[in-house]
């Protein structure tokens, strides 16, 4: 067993926990607002809250972080990361230095995310997942035979939202072809709600009146559930392209299960149950009647969960 500092540092927040023995003892949330000195600010509060907790910090066998962007795990570097405006950024030096512990462990938040499921949400069964999170953007990961896939060549991947050629209506802004993020990801979803509800007579419409362009998925949850036309239509095209990728995977890797995080995924079966039903237009029938898609179990510390449980894995706890 190990004792473990864990953050999963996103676009709008750092979500960190205190581990002992399996189990979380202490957590907090942090803004990355602003981003100036933000390791630094963290560690500060990580060690108010672990003396709040009577929890040595001096005393951890390990740090985890896992962060939004291009990661190099194995040099422990952030090749890019967009939402952080961090471009090959030392993060495992700058850990070291900060927490005073050489043992530090570096995850793209994706992969994090992944690992965290297949471990502590799926206890390890079965052998074979790919996982997606729908968020801001469209991120996932990969367990093949066990193991947390990195690949051979790069070492990168965790970037299932960008290229392939899966829609051709909005230009992506990473500058590809056919990604599925600007339509699959919680970003695009939200969007189409907004202008399918700037015209709606119905429900929907009703809800725009009242929230305007700060509508958001959780509030027209009710409206889903209620499987309001305009709300389904928008939903159903969304999770085309997300389908099609799934599709792929399935064909190529045939891997057991498919695992749906990220925000939307709270909305249950009925999310899984229409993005299935759009599966079915892609996928084979001998595949199509073993394909399982699933819903994250674990929720905001999924990444913090995945670091520590990878970082145990990896160091031989």
């Amino acid at each position: 067993m190990a004792k473990a500092f864990t953050i999963d540092l996103g676009a709008t927040s750092a979500k960190c926990a205190f581990f002992d023995n399996d189990k979380v003892i202490a957590k907090f949330t942090f803004s990355t607002n602003p981003r100036e000195n933000l390791l630094e600010n963290i560690g500060k509060e990580a060690r108010e809250v672990a003396e709040k907790n009577n929890i040595d910090m001096d005393n951890l066998d390990f740090i985890g972080i896992a962060v939004c962007g291009i990661v190099d795990n194995a040099e422990g570097k952030v090749i890019y990361s967009t939402n952080l405006g961090w471009r090959d950024y030392p993060v495992k030096e700058e850990m070291t230095r900060i927490f005073k512990n050489e043992k530090v462990v570096v995850l793209n938040d994706a992969k994090a995310a992944t690992f965290g499921e297949w471990s502590k949400g799926l206890k390890k069964v079965p052998d074979s997942m790919a996982l997606f999170t729908i968020g801001t953007g469209v991120g996932g990961g990969a367990i093949f035979n066990g193991r947390l896939v990195f690949g051979d060549n790069t070492g990168l991947p965790s970037e299932p939202g960008h290229g392939g050629g899966f829609q051709d209506e909005i230009q992506c802004g990473c500058g590809l072809k056919g990604c599925i993020e600007p339509i699959s990801s919680a970003s695009g979803i939200e969007r189409e709600l907004i202008a399918k509800a700037k015209v709606s007579t119905g429900p929907l419409g009703e809800r725009y009146q009242k929230l305007g362009d700060n509508m958001h998925i959780k509030d027209i949850a009710d409206l889903f559930q209620e499987k309001d036309k305009d709300v389904i239509a928008v939903f159903y095209k969304a999770l085309e392209p997300l389908a099609k990728i799934i599709s792929v995977i399935i064909h190529f890797f045939d891997v057991s299960m498919i695992v749906i995080g990220g925000g939307p995924s709270n909305l249950g079966k009925p999310l899984l149950d229409l993005l299935k039903k759009q599966a079915a237009n892609y996928v084979l029938p001998d595949f199509y009647e073993r394909l399982n898609i699933v819903q994250a179990s674990l929720s905001d510390l999924v990444g913090a969960w995945g670091v520590y449980e990878y970082g145990k894995a990896e160091l031989k706890f």
